[in-house]
């Protein structure tokens, strides 16, 4: 089986079984993967999400895209990830993504 590699921007592409989470940031996007590194994109966070659904990712809030792979706890609110970020929910969306990580778990 062939490793499976997304774009995310400056000619540069990464295995969504190595990332954690994905952060906005403005018109850029910061990607945290398993090893604790952090990489800095000029690509919009829509964008990113678009790619890496398809991989077990979703989009918590404005700012956040997670592995759901990575959810270690449950918080009610949020969710803990294997990097001891804490996420909250959106206010608007936490009953939708609580019932799409139900699925998964």
């Amino acid at each position: 089986m062939t490793p499976i590699y997304i774009a995310v921007g400056g000619r540069q592409k990464v295995s969504p079984h190595e990332v954690i989470m994905i952060e906005a940031d403005l018109n850029y996007s910061i990607v945290y993967f398993t090893n604790g590194e952090k990489l800095m994109v000029a690509t919009t966070l829509k964008k990113l999400e678009d790619r890496f659904m398809p991989f077990a990712f979703i989009r918590m809030n404005r700012q956040y895209v997670i592995n759901k792979r990575f959810i270690v706890k449950d918080t009610g609110n949020g969710i803990v990830l294997s990097n001891d970020k804490a996420i909250m929910f959106s206010r608007r969306k936490g009953k939708a993504w609580r019932e799409k990580l139900e699925e998964v778990q």
